[in-house]
């Protein structure tokens, strides 16, 4: 009998050490006073699972390292109502593969990401970091992303479409305003093609640069108006370089720059930041008159920009 209540008493010693049960309902794993309701002392672990192709986030899941060479979509758990609502439930995304990873909401729910109604995806770019929880709702935003970070110091190009364009050594040729006007103005192509242009943003048919999502864009043009080798050469009485938002009769000139009687040859340069909505698109366009004839050309001209913010 001694022996018994011997080895219970050690096994309640040492037992202690490891859990304490105080009069507030604190459980402490490693500490026998927990000032939470949960106080570990310790490590934790939590599984860490590694998947490279699309499907469906399961209840065992909590980091999830998507290491796909190909673009795949992991879909949150529904919501539950009532019994087995997980409120508060946690997962852990992380791009550690080259393609974009797509973390969607289950079905017609959304995941609050502070900028509206909610969204059904959010992208995941290369190097990128994502955690999301449960607000325990069942329809509606029934998921909030918490963090979408990167793991490098700069943003990867996925995510702010870089793209470049020149024209080096083609000749457009323009049609020139004459008189008073009205301007013609004529949008600046760039025939020998791009140096960057991630995920196609830019058409060099017509200069024009597409926004694949919402969110502040920077932009800077440059050309050189040039009739040395129009016939007659005529001197420009002046020129007008433009960026132009959604480019046609409801368009919006974003900035300008005017030089008057520069010759035959002159160079000019425009920049800009301006938000843009998805499927919104800005060019650059020149605007000139001639003292003779109703052409003139442009040369070595360039556009580059790409997505600084949100």
């Amino acid at each position: 009998m001694r022996k018994i209540l011997f080895n219970a008493v050690a096994l309640c010693a040492i037992l202690s050490g490891y859990s304490s049960f105080g009069q507030s309902g604190n459980t402490g794993i490693g500490s026998i006073t927990p000032g939470s309701r949960l106080t570990v002392n310790g490590s934790f672990g939590a599984p860490y699972t590694v998947v490279t192709a699309s499907g469906t986030v399961g209840a065992n899941d909590f980091y999830l390292a998507y290491n796909g060479s190909t673009n795949g979509t992991l879909t949150l758990p529904a919501a539950i109502g009532g019994a087995g609502n997980f409120l508060g439930r946690m997962y852990h995304f992380k791009n550690t593969g080259t393609a974009t990873l797509t973390v969607a909401a289950n079905g017609a729910e959304l995941i609050d990401n502070q900028s509206g109604a909610g969204v059904g995806t959010v992208d995941v770019p290369s190097g990128y970091y994502a955690f999301f929880i449960s607000k325990g709702t069942t329809t509606g935003t029934t998921w909030e992303l918490v963090l979408l970070s990167s793991s490098n110091s700069v943003p990867a190009a996925a995510s702010t479409y870089p793209f470049s364009a020149t024209a080096t050594t083609s000749r457009q040729t323009c049609t020139s305003t004459v008189g008073t006007g009205p301007y013609v103005q004529t949008e600046i192509i760039y025939p020998q093609g791009t140096v960057i242009n991630t995920g196609n943003v830019l058409n060099t048919g017509n200069g024009r640069f597409t926004a694949p999502a919402n969110g502040f864009y920077l932009f800077y043009g440059a050309t050189q108006f040039d009739n040395g080798a129009v016939p007659g050469t005529p001197a420009f009485n002046w020129t007008v370089l433009y960026l132009v938002k959604n480019p046609g009769p409801s368009g919006t000139i974003l900035v300008q720059s005017y030089k008057a009687n520069p010759g035959t040859l002159v160079g000019d340069n425009v920049s800009a930041i301006v938000y843009l909505n998805a499927g919104e698109t800005v060019s650059m366009s020149g605007v000139a008159q001639v003292t003779t004839g109703t052409e003139y050309q442009v040369v070595v001209s360039s556009l580059y920009g790409y997505k600084i913010a949100n």
